[in-house]
């Protein structure tokens, strides 16, 4: 690409440039401190007993002290009646499916329960102050198609909270209440994934319940949330109009093999304002975790500015003349898109492509699902998710460590993303410089100069070179501020608060017990933060009060200072956790001529070069002899020195001027004069006279 030598002067840079993004990173918690609760989880076994598909049964499992109820409802609303069956010790309820009609005394089988989704209610039997827990399934097909012969399993045990609404729920209940309930998922038998109780799970995923859904998504741009629940709901007619328009190219066939096999549709808006589409890998587990939400700015700041790459060479022969012509790379809008940087310009593309390369950078793909699956909300925030860094309790270091670990992933990924976009647009910046003998001007938008060019030296040959100007950029991502979430892996759990909120928010997932242990690690996670010097930077965080032990908040007015390499000290908001230069080619241009060391002409020619200037040197030395003279006439005159005046008059006489005046003589014959009157010259008239001249 070229080096940078400094040839302009710092008042003559460009304004640095700011890009916005956001990077997560897990804590660490240990599973013994979460809040826990009466989950219910359910799922329905693979296997089909061909000998008894006119039923199904349905298992409650439970702890002794607590037994699961349940009553089941058709899509109609009506209540079904339930047999017992013995299963061992289990006596699991019997879902009647068929029943033998004969008509005609020709015997079928009917099916008794209607539609195609049934709706479960349980509950525990003595609850008080427990509401039921509701799980209506939609299995996409006839229920007796769907369940025949085969075991329906719900088990209610103590799990991690799923949301951190569950533990206002719990306390607004009266005093006298039994243990919460809530719906924890469905438990894939096969992959042993889990789905969260407001998601369709996939015994319900069916292609032609995704086929019918996906059809309406495309007629109305309404994206039903049990088939695409990471597709928010549009609430403006321009937000729908917009989503069905990014998803336009997407076909039917595509939409269904993804969903059948795991992934999700993701609709989202880009840091532009624009729609884009992805499909990521579903959540595993609903398993409850702390995550820091950091807020990133990259900013470019431009520094030494000078030549870089030969783009052309030519020479001038002896007495010889050319044209030539520099167009820049700014020659239309296509092109202008391709060598836009992030460095120098601020557009819906580098932006775009800056984040397609930062995303492609995250070699955990599933953490980039993560990221997506963080991101669920339409609405444009204006900044990027920079991916996410997993932390571990088992990295050197502790919480420290471990998350310094993910920002130093993070600073890695942001670099490479930055090289890669700088070289993309560096290398469409291409200046070019034509030569001709014509000068010509021509109408466009392009931008081109034309300049002639002559070669007055008449024995040597002059040569030009021409190099494209580079200019140096550091780039300084500096971390402005802090945020903590509860998430657990889908999007519909995400409870995001500011740090002074910490404990609002521990208080809702965390067991009482354990709150300061982990109120501790967020803190120490948040003080440990290392600058790209490698300095701890703790100051970061500081109290919100006067109380040293009171809630917290992150520094916002924190700043630090780089130097860059042209010697100029640049200062920005928060911590500067990664440094890096790159150099961008520029539509300048600087050329640099000189001399051929041969020489063109021989001996004679030569003398004849010598005399000529010899002759100029002689006419100058006299021409030089004369002003001297007049200078010294002046000071004579400004001293009034008399004798030194008449002195330099003799030495230098003013010449006389004569004029001659040419006459024609009529007659070379005198005329005769009267005899009385004397001749001109005092003679009589007898003498004769010479003529006068």
């Amino acid at each position: 690409m070229g080096t940078v030598e400094p040839t302009a002067a710092p008042q003559d840079l460009p304004g640095a440039t700011s890009y916005r993004g956001k990077h997560m990173i897990d804590l660490p918690v240990d599973d013994a401190a979460w809040l826990r609760y009466k989950g219910i989880s359910y799922w329905l076994s693979p296997t089909v007993d061909h000998n008894a598909e006119v039923v199904c049964w349905v298992y409650l499992l439970s702890d002794p002290d607590l037994e699961l109820t349940c009553d089941i409802y058709d899509e109609t609303g009506q209540r079904l009646q339930l047999g017992r069956a013995n299963d061992g010790d289990l006596q699991p309820w019997v879902i009647s499916l068929k029943q033998e009609v004969s008509s005609n005394g020709a015997v079928s089988w009917q099916d008794t329960v209607p539609g195609t989704s049934l709706t479960f209610r349980l509950n525990y039997r003595g609850s008080v102050a427990v509401k039921d827990v509701v799980v209506p399934v939609d299995f996409g097909q006839p229920v007796a198609q769907a369940l025949g012969g085969r075991k329906l399993y719900f088990r209610l045990s103590d799990q991690p909270l799923a949301f951190t609404w569950l533990t206002e729920q719990d306390r607004q209940r009266p005093e006298n209440k039994t243990p919460l309930i809530y719906l924890h998922g469905y438990e894939d038998p096969d992959t042993g994934l889990e789905t969260i109780g407001t998601r369709l799970p996939p015994i319900a995923l069916t292609r032609q319940r995704i086929s019918e859904a996906w059809r309406t998504a495309k007629a109305t741009g309404y994206f039903d949330p049990a088939v695409f629940p990471n597709v928010p709901a549009a609430s403006d007619e321009a937000t729908r109009a917009g989503m069905a328009l990014a998803v336009a190219g997407l076909d039917e066939t595509t939409v269904v093999q993804e969903l059948t096999a795991g992934g999700r549709l993701v609709v989202l808006r880009d840091m532009a304002g624009a729609f884009t589409y992805r499909f990521v890998p579903a959540p595993a587990h609903c398993r409850p975790g702390l995550v820091l939400v950091e807020h990133y700015r990259l900013t470019s700041l431009p520094a030494r500015y000078g030549g870089g790459r030969t783009i052309k060479t030519f020479s001038l022969l002896p007495g010889e003349r050319t044209s030539i012509r520099i167009s820049t790379y700014k020659r239309s809008t296509e092109s202008l898109q391709k060598t836009s940087s992030i460095l120098d310009s601020v557009t819906d593309e580098t932006e775009s492509e800056f984040g397609r390369t930062v995303s492609s950078e995250q070699s955990n793909q599933a953490n980039a699902g993560k990221t997506f699956e963080y991101r669920a909300e339409a609405e444009a925030q204006g900044q990027a998710n920079w991916g996410w860094g997993s932390a571990s309790a088992k990295v050197s270091g502790g919480v420290s460590g471990s998350s310094n670990s993910a920002r130093e992933e993070l600073t890695k990924n942001i670099s490479n993303a930055v090289s890669q976009n700088t070289a993309r647009a560096s290398a469409k910046r291409d200046v070019q410089i034509d030569t001709s003998l014509d000068v010509k001007l021509e109408q466009g938008e392009e931008q081109a100069v034309d300049r002639t060019l002559e070669n007055v030296n008449t024995s040597r040959t002059l040569n030009f070179v021409f190099r494209q100007m580079n200019q140096e950029y550091v780039t300084l991502l500096h971390l402005v501020d802090v945020r903590v979430a509860f998430f657990n892996g889908h999007a519909e759990s995400r409870d995001e608060v500011a740090l002074t909120d910490l404990d609002r928010l521990l208080a809702d997932c965390v067991e009482p017990a354990s709150v300061p242990a982990v109120r501790k690690q967020v803190l120490d996670a948040l003080r440990g933060i290392t600058d790209h010097e490698g300095r701890a930077r703790p100051e970061i965080v500081r109290p919100a009060g006067a109380d040293e032990n009171g809630p917290f908040q992150i520094d916002t007015t924190l700043t630090s200072a780089y130097t860059t390499p042209d010697g100029r000290e640049h200062t920005v908001s928060g911590i500067i956790v990664g440094v890096g230069q790159q150099v961008l080619r520029t539509d300048g241009v600087v050329v640099d001529s000189f001399l051929g060391e041969g020489d063109a002409l021989d001996a004679y020619s030569m003398g004849l070069q010598e005399q000529a200037v010899r002759a100029r040197q002689l006419d100058n030395d006299r021409q030089e002899a004369e002003n001297e003279r007049l200078r010294l006439a002046l000071q004579l005159v400004q001293k009034g020195d008399a004798a030194a005046v008449g002195l330099y008059q003799r030495l230098f006489p003013i010449p006389q001027v004569v004029n001659q005046i040419d006459h024609a003589a009529v007659s070379t014959t005198p005329l005769p004069l009267p005899a009385d009157e004397p001749t001109p010259g005092g003679t009589s008239n007898g003498a004769a006279a010479a003529p006068a001249l």
